[in-house]
């Protein structure tokens, strides 16, 4: 993987023609380094930052391939994505104990997180196969809702346990940011301090384990994995851990041309979207509950062109017995618009029985089945 970087902070030219220009960043491409000088200078970090937005595949790709050019004798992996409560979980996935799927189950991953699993199963399997561990960061969903609901000072004492153990209020840069975050996406019943309240939790909360890990494991080089936000400009994790470590921290972020670049990070990589494939969609509306039932189709719906029923309850998929929503997510991960798909139910007979019975369809792009349960979310 290549791409110019621009190394941050760069000093300001004076005297422009134009000042509306004047505060622009400028890559000088003769000189710009490529993207593995960049790896070379920071492979021996201490702490590196690599953000994300979420469903972007390029921010992934750029993680992983910071990931592999750390020695992986040394290396380990704190994410945003698993809740703190799940580090025993990650720590028998990473042991080889419990397999993918039931690795998935117990963080409850499709529910606590739910971005497109592909985006991040690399990362995670190349962590696994080498042995490195991964290091849940995050704030449990209860608190960050709780808190959401009443504020920290109406948490109940089990609650204000889990609360991390300080708050930095004192950015006022980035309380400029989180207003106008909060301002887009403004609720009616919306309040700012509550909003800035569940933000700082994310924020420290992550930062106290990033700090935790670094003073417990000396040895290790910890490469942290969160969304933009929490890192961009050191505002969220990065100044919390230096509070709480006085450990810096390299930070990188693909270019993000809606984002001011200036300080953004030490590095911006500048790269393009490479999008997943489409998935492959069989137009049926599941509920997750018990097992994995039908509930209705989208208009024009192929599984309901095969012969498929409401009420019926999937079984397996393509031979593979799927026993919950995560084995079938897994069964459907790969699947592709024009691929052929087995799907076997089990149906309420006439006399109070169980019929099964196997079906053939031919899968659909997205616009094609559009609002249907598919294989990549």
């Amino acid at each position: 993987m290549q791409g110019a970087c621009v190394s941050a902070p760069v000093a300001e030219g004076k005297g422009t023609a134009d000042d509306t220009l004047g505060s622009a960043l400028v890559v000088e491409t003769p000189t710009a380094p490529t993207f593995s000088a960049i790896l070379e200078r920071v492979r021996k970090e201490r702490l590196l930052y690599v953000g994300e937005t979420h469903t972007r595949n390029a921010d992934h790709l750029l993680q992983l391939a910071v990931f592999k050019a750390l020695p992986p004798e040394r290396a380990a992996l704190g994410v945003e994505w698993f809740q703190a409560r799940f580090q025993p979980v990650l720590d028998d996935f990473v042991a080889g104990r419990i397999d993918e799927a039931e690795m998935l189950r117990r963080t409850e991953y499709f529910t606590r997180w739910g971005f497109d699993y592909r985006l991040y199963r690399p990362i995670l399997q190349y962590a696994r196969r080498h042995h490195i561990p991964i290091i849940a960061l995050n704030a449990s969903r209860e608190l960050t809702g709780a808190i959401r609901d009443k504020g920290i000072a109406g948490l109940e004492p089990e609650m204000q346990r889990q609360l991390p153990d300080g708050y930095d209020y004192s950015d006022r840069a980035y309380d400029r940011i989180l207003r106008g975050v909060f301002d887009q996406h403004r609720r009616e019943d919306g309040d700012f301090q509550r909003f800035r309240e569940v933000q700082l939790t994310w924020d420290e909360t992550m930062a106290q384990h990033v700090a935790q890990y670094l003073q417990a494991h000396p040895e290790r080089q910890l490469l942290v994995l969160a969304g933009r936000g929490h890192i961009a400009a050191r505002h969220g994790i990065p100044n919390r851990v230096t509070r709480r470590s006085g450990v810096r921290g390299v930070v990188i972020l693909s270019h993000d041309p809606r984002s001011p670049a200036r300080n953004e990070a030490d590095y911006l990589v500048l790269d393009q979207e490479r999008a997943l494939p489409s998935p492959g969609m069989m137009g049926a509306f599941l509920d997750i509950g018990k097992g994995i039932v039908i509930t209705g189709f989208t208009e024009g719906s192929i599984a309901k062109a095969a012969g498929l029923e409401k009420g019926d309850r999937i079984t397996a998929v393509d031979g593979r017995e799927v026993k919950d929503y995560v084995a079938f997510k897994l069964a459907m991960l790969e699947k592709r618009p024009g691929d052929r798909l087995q799907v076997t139910v089990e149906r309420k007979g006439w006399l109070g029985g169980q019929q099964r019975m196997t079906v053939s369809m031919v899968l659909k792009p997205p616009a094609a089945a559009r609002g249907s349960v598919h294989s990549g979310r």
